[in-house]
């Protein structure tokens, strides 16, 4: 069943990103890889492949993970780069410092967010575009999990000399959602060095992560936080939003969406609305579970797509999540009718939920899983 799992995050996982970026050829893509025959799963993995080459590109080229015994996931600067052409020499892992720091107003019942700030401690500008590459590992160094990089853009970042600043945002799915075998780091080891060949930069950070090779981590490109090389200033402070919403404010509404659907897997909508006079904010993903009438867990989901930038919702304002659903059918699973979602939207989880009924059908062993894309406004 987890190889099911696996295949089905690869098919519906391109029929949705194409859905959150207006594609089609993934679409088609994923509707051929589809079936359960002796190459569904290298069609599988080809769609995938299709998924992180979308999130990954860059103006350098950039692996999307750092493989346990491979090399790290940096920008390789050549001559027809952007970085090569524009900006200082790239930084190296022994002119930075790493922080990792907690983000609970990112985090959700399913995923932890953090950042990781990265401080040249050096007396030279340097620069990088892309995304790091970043391994978490046990107490004796060894390799837990690697990374892999989540948005589809990135821009040249200028570090000052002496304390100027970068920020990644990183996403820890908890492994009790993706039903894997987990262990807790010790560390995350972040590489910047092209060569891959520095060391990598070392911080604290035990974050419950898969074993197995299930991918729970994601990390975004590395942002600017200063100014010009040579000057240090502090970020815009952004203009302030009304606290996140939560469970209570919402309803739900589940709507089906036959044009989102590929063989194997159908498309459906979801609409959270606020029912109250106070208006709220959004971002990031819900918390999202399969119920039967009786509220017993018969399914989970998995995140795709990039968070995008919060926004608020005015009593009445609409917010929708796109997703997909595997047939069990075309799973070979014993098939039963889901009778309602529950949504999780408040940051830490603790809220009842927002339930909206959604009589799918799912796996009757509990694994089936829904792919859904990120909080957008309507």
């Amino acid at each position: 069943m987890y190889t099911k799992r696996v295949v089905f995050r690869a098919v519906a996982g391109v029929a949705l990103t194409a859905a959150l970026t207006g594609g089609s050829a993934m679409v088609a893509g994923a509707a051929d890889a589809a079936g359960l025959d002796p190459i569904a799963v290298s069609s599988a993995s080809a769609a995938t492949s299709e998924v992180l080459a979308a999130e990954a590109s860059t103006t350098s080229a950039a692996t999307t993970a750092a493989e346990p015994g491979g090399g790290p996931a940096t920008s390789q600067a050549d001559e027809g780069d952007h970085a090569f052409l524009a900006g200082p020499d790239h930084c190296e892992d022994g002119q930075l410092t790493m922080d990792y720091r907690d983000r609970p107003d990112r985090s959700t019942s399913e995923a932890l967010g953090f950042d990781l700030i990265f401080t040249n401690a050096g007396s030279q500008p340097c620069s990088f575009d892309g995304w790091p590459g970043l391994v978490a590992e046990g107490a004796d160094g060894g390799t837990l999990t690697w990374a892999l990089a989540s948005g589809s853009t990135s821009t040249l970042v200028v570090l000052p000399p002496n304390g100027g600043q970068a920020a990644a945002e990183g996403t820890a799915v908890l492994p009790s959602v993706s039903g894997c075998p987990e262990a807790t780091s010790d560390h995350l080891r972040a590489y910047i060095s092209s060569d891959g060949a520095g060391g990598g930069i070392v911080d604290d950070a035990r974050i419950s992560v898969c074993t197995d090779g299930t991918w729970t981590l994601w990390l975004g490109p590395l942002v600017a936080l200063h100014g010009a090389p040579g000057e240090v200033t502090p970020p815009e402070e952004p203009e302030p939003l009304p606290a996140k919403c939560q469970d209570e404010q919402l309803t739900l509404e589940f709507i089906s969406r036959p044009d989102l659907s590929v063989v194997g897997a159908s498309g459906f909508e979801l609409v959270f609305t606020n029912a109250t006079d106070t208006p709220c904010s959004m971002w990031g993903w819900p918390g999202l579970i399969v119920e039967s009438a009786d509220g017993t867990r018969i399914g989970s989901s998995w995140t795709v797509g990039d968070m995008g930038e919060p926004f608020v919702l005015a009593n009445g304002d609409a917010a929708i999540v796109l997703g997909s659903a595997p047939d069990p059918a075309a799973w070979g699973c014993e098939a039963m009718t889901a009778d309602h979602l529950r949504a999780y939207v408040t940051s830490d989880g603790a809220g009842p939920g927002v339930v909206g009924t959604a009589q799918i059908p799912v796996c009757a062993d509990g694994s089936t899983v829904l792919e859904i894309g990120p909080l957008t406004a309507a």
